[in-house]
């Protein structure tokens, strides 16, 4: 008997340590390319079950829903100098939260965008080829100074909605309008800053990768 009890105490152990891993940042790409490169994102949008329920009649009411959800319990934080980018999966970014507390958890645009495609695809129901977090270039005059050109990489979340249309949300803000789209999920407590001329470098969910640009290619050599 007390062999048995071992044992179980060691395959348990085992498990909580493979959870454990799984739940681990990514930091820095060295760590954030293989993830992606392996064909899919389930590494940053994990398939769990989330304890929610968005309300609305229609899946675009429950998208706004998860959109405004987001855009409520979170507040932006920058990632650390070094090492960098660190993505954070969503099931991470999601114990962090404590449901109905405003900010209480923190990241930046990727870990936004990670936690609302997830909740997307496995709160709300939306299929894989209907929503994905895209990774690009966005233009920011007067927002980044400091930079020449004044270009940012940024993140969101692109939702083809089931009567038609493409979304472009913004989920710091719970959504706004890329590229002129129209219309938008909006989030009612924030006007966001204009961005302009961004690009679809990488796309990504739980499934699938598409494109990469610098995000997968790496640095060039020297």
């Amino acid at each position: 008997m007390r062999k048995i009890v071992v044992f179980s105490a060691i395959v348990i152990s085992i498990i909580l340590l493979g959870n454990l891993a799984i739940a681990e940042e990514f930091e820095g790409w060295d760590n954030i390319r293989p993830a992606l490169k392996d064909g899919d994102g389930a590494e940053f949008v994990v398939g769990i079950d989330y304890g929610l329920k968005f309300p609305g009649d229609t899946e675009f009411d429950q998208v706004l829903a998860a959109a405004n959800w987001v855009a409520d319990h979170m507040d932006y934080e920058d990632d650390p100098y070094d090492p960098g980018d660190v993505w954070t999966p969503s099931d991470q970014q999601f114990a962090e939260i404590t449901p109905g507390i405003e900010n209480s958890g923190t990241g930046d645009c990727e870990d936004f965008s990670i936690l609302l495609c997830a909740l997307m695809r496995f709160v709300v129901g939306v299929p894989a080829k209907r929503v994905w977090v895209q990774s690009g270039i966005v233009s920011t005059p007067g927002f980044a100074p400091e930079t020449t050109p004044p270009i940012l990489g940024h993140a969101y979340v692109v939702y083809k909605a089931k009567k038609g249309g493409i979304f472009y949300i913004e989920p710091q803000w719970g959504g706004y309008p890329y590229r002129g789209s129209f219309p938008s999920v909006t989030f009612f407590d924030n006007t966001p800053p204009v961005f302009a001329g961004e690009s679809a470098m990488l796309r990504f969910n739980d499934e699938w990768v598409k494109g990469g640009g610098f995000w997968l290619a790496g640095p060039k050599e020297k």
